[in-house]
Parts: structure tokens; sequence; C-alpha cells
């Protein structure tokens, strides 16, 4: 097996190597995402992740953003938010628990995982 077969290297995204940054700056893992993770549902299927990350970073800090796709790569209308910390992320759930993203009432709550 070579490094060609079957794997396809892909550029981090800005969000990305803006926490790895943060993150070796604060002496934590580069891996680490916070302490807040939440469960975003009744997302409209036409949001996307940078829609989803602007939302939130006006609450607090956001480690990561992930919405849950089908096999054709489309949006399943639910996914998860990481506040860097827990303080925002509590704060999150208060203040846009019901929130309209484009003609959607999202529901923030805090994920079982």
């Amino acid at each position: 097996m070579t490094m060609n077969d079957g794997f396809e290297m892909v550029p981090l995204s800005e969000m990305h190597l803006t926490r790895i940054k943060t993150n070796i700056e604060e002496g934590k893992s580069p891996k680490f995402t916070g302490h807040g993770k939440l469960y975003v549902g009744n997302i409209s299927f036409s949001s996307t992740e940078a829609e989803m990350f602007d939302l939130f970073a006006g609450i607090g800090e956001v480690g990561d953003v992930s919405l849950v796709r089908d096999d054709l790569g489309r949006n399943r209308g639910f996914g998860f938010v990481t506040m860097r910390s827990k303080a925002d992320g509590e704060k999150a759930m208060a203040e846009l628990d019901g929130y309209d993203l484009h003609g959607r009432n999202i529901a923030v709550r805090a994920s079982n995982s």
C-alpha cells in the first residue's frame, strides 16, 4: 500500500488552522476543540458549516462545527458545534435555541456525546 492508494490530502480550513494555533499558544493539544459540545437540530438544508460557525462565534469562541451529511454530501438538518468553553456552550444554548436561521427555528441542546 502506498500513500496514493485511497487517500486524498486535503488542506485544513482557516477555522481549523486558527484553532490549532490557539491551542499551541495556550499549551493545549492541537486536537483540542473545547468543552461545550452542542447538538444543533432543525437546521435548514441550505445552511453551511461557515454560517453555523459565524452564528455561534457571535456568542463565544467556536472550536469546531460539523454538519451531518448523507451519502451524497447533503446536509441532513442537524449537526454539532463545540464551543471552546463550557460557559460559552451554556450561553449559546440560552441565546440560540429557537433562533430563526433561513426560516427554521434551530434547536440547540447539550450533546449526549
